[in-house]
């Protein structure tokens, strides 16, 4: 039904544009006509003024020839061919315009005007006369004594203005007269064509808009219903009401759209019903299974952490003491023979970092047993300078292949405020792992540094007062530095700074978080401050307690009888 309102609706639109275009087709036809011919009654009016005012130029020619003034023939030949031209345009003009009216005179029963076939005939009369004109110009010499002159121009005068009998000077000046004439004339035809053009189109422009508009409200007022009918059943499903169903009954192609989406709607909500059962059912699966997981899970992630922690600090643990006893072995190595008592000090510094790989060994291993993060620690007394020199002298070790020096400066803190007491440090702390710790620090300070430069270590006064005072380890290097944005995860485990790659290929990034957890084991802290490019500083500090030398002394003493 609504598909052949449709129809009927586009055929009858299609239908007035085709009338309006065979009305402006027709209208568009006439008016070109009439333009044609205001066109060729324009032309044919110079053609004949040409003409004219060619013959009046060879008459003035020949007066001038009789009268032996000197012209030449080639003036004479040019007017000639000048007429010969005109008369030729005129020729063909006057035959287009007969043309031109005998079509009009056909298709809108009109009636020809007189002079159109006259001024065909008049164009044949033409060619005879300048062909005449010619012969007897050419003939023309000058007069001599006695000739008579009014005779001779008589006779020139009917050669110039009769063709077979007939007076071409008055044929010439009617026909210029009708053409003048006929020139307003057409172009008020044209514009009188161009204005009933006008007027049909814009009429059947309004026709077809008012009948356009009809239809289109028709069209919509027909279809808005069963569309929003429609409408608000897929916003309907839309919004999960799968119940909802579409009014029929208006027996047309919308009543079958609704009826399809009516039984669509039914089977979806029929396949929501199977579908939630069975969701359910999977969620309750899936949730049960999810838990499984997610303890399997967590179990995974904690036993792959303390494995990857176990081998990362095995690795750094035991490449640290090894590198030292190597940088021993070669300082001693190295030269000439050197006295007895420095080989027998290396081989005591390389014992000493046999001791320290063997419990840092036996560390690692229980350290596995129980917690990866966890620290075995064996705190006592000791003497801080003594334990810092010993460190000193590896890292010095450290640092000589690489041209790097290691100097401590043993005028300890910057003013009064800072300076340490002469005499010895005592700490309460695991001389090894604490050993462990400083390496580290120095071992990045070496290994970060360029060839030539210094590693420096102080010994100060920390920030702690009162009864719980700090002593501070000081160690600062001239080397590439830290960026600011990496300084707050420097002591991240497998963190390795931008700058640091570049430097070095290798090492693991877990150095520094292995120090920082020894030095918090100790109740102390570590910072890190950089300038790239200019230097590093790391400041460890430990709570000094205050302790008789003597009993760091007995704590010395004992600690030389284990290794002895």
């Amino acid at each position: 039904m609504y598909r052949a309102r449709l129809s009927l609706a586009f055929a009858a639109l299609v239908a007035l544009v085709c009338v309006q275009a065979a009305f402006v087709y027709w209208g568009t036809n006439r008016v070109n006509d009439y333009a044609q011919h205001s066109r060729l009654a324009s032309d044919i009016q110079a053609e004949l003024l040409d003409l004219s005012a060619n013959k009046q130029r060879l008459r003035v020619w020949a007066m001038q020839r009789l009268m032996n003034t000197g012209v030449q023939p080639e003036q004479r030949d040019r007017l000639v061919d000048a007429m010969y031209t005109s008369a030729a345009n005129l020729d063909d003009l006057a035959r287009r315009d007969l043309a031109l009216w005998t079509e009009m005179v056909h298709r809108e029963n009109v009636r020809m005007p007189p002079e159109v076939p006259q001024l065909v005939s008049v164009t044949e009369l033409l060619h005879d006369n300048i062909r005449a004109v010619e012969a007897r110009l050419a003939q023309l010499v000058p007069l001599d004594q006695g000739t008579d002159f009014p005779a001779l121009w008589a006779e020139l005068t009917q050669v110039f203005d009769l063709a077979r009998g007939r007076d071409l000077r008055e044929l010439i000046k009617g026909a210029i007269a009708r053409q003048r004439a006929a020139v307003p004339i057409a172009r008020a035809a044209t514009e009188r064509g161009l204005n009933s053009l006008r007027v049909q189109a814009i009429g059947m422009a309004v026709v077809t808009l008012v009948l356009a508009v009809v239809l289109a409200l028709n069209l919509k007022r027909r279809l808005q219903r069963p569309l929003d009918r429609l409408l608000q059943g897929t916003q309907a499903l839309q919004a999960g009401a799968l119940d909802h169903r579409v009014a029929t009954g208006s027996k047309d192609e919308f009543d079958r759209v609704a009826q399809h989406f009516n039984a669509m709607a039914a089977e979806l909500q029929q396949h929501r019903a199977r579908a939630d059962a069975a969701r359910r059912e999977l969620e309750d699966a899936v949730e049960a299974r999810t838990q499984e997981l997610s303890a399997a899970h967590q179990t995974l992630q904690h036993l792959d952490h303390r494995r990857r922690q176990l081998f990362a600090d095995l690795g750094h643990e035991l490449r640290t003491p090894a590198t030292s006893i190597r940088g021993e072995a070669e300082i001693a190595l190295r030269g000439g023979d050197r006295p007895a008592e420095e080989y027998r000090q290396a081989l005591g510094r390389i014992v000493g970092g046999v001791d320290q790989l063997t419990r840092v060994i036996h560390d690692l291993l229980f350290t596995a047993k129980a917690e990866a993060d966890q620290l075995v620690m064996h705190p006592s007394w000791m003497d801080l300078r003594h334990l810092l020199a010993d460190v000193v002298d590896q890292a010095a070790a450290l640092g000589a292949p690489h041209g790097v020096r290691v100097v401590w400066n043993t005028n300890d803190g910057a003013d009064a405020g800072t300076a340490m007491p002469t005499g010895s440090v005592a700490v309460y702390a695991d001389a090894d792992r604490l050993r462990q710790a400083l390496v580290i620090v120095l071992d990045n300070a070496v290994r970060y540094s360029e060839r030539g430069s210094t590693v420096r270590i102080a010994l100060q006064r920390g920030a702690g007062e009162g009864e719980k005072p700090e002593i501070e380890v000081v160690v600062r290097d001239e080397g590439i530095g830290i960026d600011a944005d990496e300084l707050p995860r420097v002591f991240e485990r497998f963190l390795r700074g931008r700058r640091a790659r570049d430097h070095r290929a290798d090492g693991t990034g877990i150095g520094l978080s292995i120090a920082q957890s020894i030095v918090q084991r100790h109740q102390g802290r570590i910072a890190i401050a950089s300038v790239p490019k200019q230097g590093t500083e790391v400041r460890i500090a430990l709570p000094w307690m205050a302790t008789p030398a003597r009993r760091v002394a007995q704590s010395t003493g004992q600690e030389a009888g284990v290794a002895a």
